[in-house]
């Protein structure tokens, strides 16, 4: 869950020293990091297009901030060397407040103070880690310690991604009196970021469980991470990967959204809250779809400040933003943008109009401005979904052997007619479908990879329309109504739309699951009737796409996305502690009465 790595892949630009000595001589005769310092806030600034900075600034290290209980957390001041008080930016992390070092100087070259603190139990910091349990308590302390120093004008604002994001929803539901937040790729709801409709995300949490428990983390603590995707009982996941960790364990337990996640939640649910903020979010990130039921919530419920101010920003991202797979759709940085412009550019906007009231033209932007895969264009809505938006239905076809895209499997608009045979493939768990791309926390190998290799399998029904006469613009939640079958008690069915272009490559686009237990929702579960036809509706996530003439639209179903999902063992028992798995024979049906579809928020244009 953390932006690794960015930090000193920046720090790559600073090279040709004679350079650096013709552009910034005084900067040349210091040390060699405040050069290097020197040229990535100026290649950022203009880069960003966020204006040229005007101040120089000074550093107060390790200062230790008491909490309510007495520990102190490590803390970094930036001051701009400009007469204050000013308002300040806070940020809170577990992963070193040295890594946030070029972010506290170039806000701070803005006129904005900056304090970057250790969460508790991590490196300077006093007390024990547990993630995210404490994150509230210390945030308020922590705003409120910071609006009583006298270079602090009262006015708060968060800022940072991932772990980051989470500890600005943190302080702004502790009613910590911030005046704006900026959380990037994280949800204000934990469960519903970490679990998807009872599916534990095994890729990303085992890997940052392993990489960032302790006090330090250990980047090389997932070397053995492969044994952990491919062992049973998921509980000891951690141990067959070689580390016994606490919260792991109690995240695998708690596969409902129980008292333990909810004492980890904001009081009163994203709701309630009060402080306007700007969330920023990735098509290929696994918390883009949580966070927009955060967006929609806020523009709903909050307060009226709140619903004013909230807008959100969705770029084609994974959660570390650029992976090699959006070439796919022609997408790649643009030199040195190891960070994309428009976040920093927009961050920085927000945060001027929003503590120091700049009138940049923030007010007048549109509350959605959203990337379109395929138009490769920002585009700004008043409302997400696109209220022109209309829901049109694909009906899975078949003449039962719709399995491998080499299958007979069809999509088409008519409805389905007496007689269609069903579909049918058997699920192994000890041979799950394998992953491949999507919305992952694997930076290097999420985002819209082609998945021609897992069609091969088996175990995969394809369904496809026919070539696309003209371009269809998709922007919304990705829905399927799947009517099916299982031999097991408790299964798992799995959803995702794939993008199929002129020379074959089939790019994914969303993905989604249902656990068969859960079919009528996380506080009712039900086992199945073996052979009983049931009805499941599976979100397959949002997305905004133009699917161009001459591709096709494809949909995959099958019962496992691994390591991307946890496979379910079919048992029916307890997942987290299950040691057993069967293979069960999985059924999809395409009739009259039970109309298996495709469900796609269409723009028409």
């Amino acid at each position: 869950m953390r932006l690794s790595g960015w930090i000193p892949a920046l720090l790559i630009l600073a090279v040709l020293p004679a350079a650096f000595v013709l552009i910034f001589p005084a900067a040349a005769k210091s040390s060699r990091q405040a050069v290097f310092n020197e040229l990535l806030m100026r290649y950022l600034a203009f880069r960003s297009g966020s204006g040229w900075f005007q101040t120089g600034f000074s550093v107060q290290p390790d200062i230790g901030v008491p909490m309510r209980d007495g520990i102190r957390l490590a803390t970094d001041i930036y001051l701009p060397s400009s007469r204050g008080p000013f308002p300040a930016v806070l940020m809170r992390t577990p992963y070193s407040k040295q890594e946030m070092k070029p972010a506290g100087e170039f806000f701070a070259r803005y006129g904005f103070a900056v304090a970057v603190q250790d969460t508790r139990g991590r490196h300077k910091s006093e007390g024990a880690f547990y993630p995210f349990r404490n994150e509230m308590a210390d945030g308020v302390d922590f705003a409120r310690w910071v609006r009583r120093q006298s270079w602090c004008n009262g006015k708060l604002g968060g800022f940072g991604a991932s772990y980051l994001g989470f500890t600005q929803w943190a302080m702004a539901g502790g009613d910590a009196g911030l005046t704006s937040i900026s959380p990037a790729f994280i949800t204000a709801n934990l469960y519903e970021g970490i679990y998807q409709n009872g599916a534990f995300g095994q890729l990303t949490f085992l890997h940052w469980s392993l990489t960032s428990n302790g006090r330090y983390g250990d980047m090389r603590g997932a070397a053995r991470i492969k044994s952990g995707f491919g062992s049973f009982p998921l509980i000891g996941s951690d141990d067959a990967a070689g580390k016994d960790i606490d919260f792991y364990n109690d995240w695998v337990d708690h596969p409902e959204p129980d008292a333990y996640w909810q004492g980890m939640s904001i009081a009163g649910g994203r709701g309630s809250i009060a402080t306007p903020a700007f969330l920023v979010a990735g098509w290929y990130d696994f918390f883009v779809d949580a966070q927009i039921r955060d967006f929609q919530s806020i523009r709903r419920g909050g307060s009226e400040a709140a619903r004013a101010g909230c807008k959100i920003l969705i770029g084609p991202w994974g959660h570390g933003f650029y992976s090699r797979n959006l070439e796919n759709y022609g997408i790649k940085p643009k030199w040195g943008e190891v960070i994309p412009f428009e976040y920093i550019r927009d961050s920085k906007a927000w945060l001027d109009y929003s503590l120091k009231g700049v009138r940049n033209g923030w007010e007048r932007r549109a509350p959605v401005r959203a990337f379109v895969l395929g138009d490769n264009q920002w585009r700004d809505e008043r409302e997400w979904p696109p209220a022109r938006s209309s829901y049109r239905t694909y009906y899975l076809h078949s003449g039962g052997k719709a399995a491998t895209a080499r299958g007979d499997g069809t999509l088409a608009l008519s409805r389905p007619t007496a007689g269609e045979p069903f579909d049918e493939f058997v699920f192994d768990p000890r041979n799950p479908v394998p992953t491949a791309g999507g919305g992952h926390g694997d930076i290097r190998s999420s985002g819209p990879a082609d998945q021609r290799e897992v069609e091969k399998r088996p175990d995969v029904l394809v369904y496809s329309t026919a070539a696309l006469q003209q371009p269809l613009l998709v922007m919304g939640p990705v829905r399927v109504r799947l009517f099916a079958s299982s031999t097991a008690a408790d299964t798992d069915f799995t959803a995702k739309l794939v993008d199929v272009f002129p020379d074959e490559r089939a790019v994914i686009l969303c993905e989604g699951i249902v656990r068969a237990r859960y079919r009528n929702g996380l506080s009712r579960p039900e086992l199945m009737r073996p052979g009983t036809v049931y009805g499941f509706d599976i979100e397959v996530g949002h997305t905004a796409v133009r699917l161009k003439a001459r591709h096709r639209i494809r949909l995959e179903i099958s019962s496992s996305n691994s390591p991307r999902y946890d496979v379910n063992p079919n048992t029916g028992r307890p997942i987290a502690t299950e040691r057993d798995t069967l293979r069960a024979t999985q059924r999809v049906f395409h009739t009259p009465d039970a109309a298996s579809a495709l469900i796609l928020p269409v723009v028409e244009e």
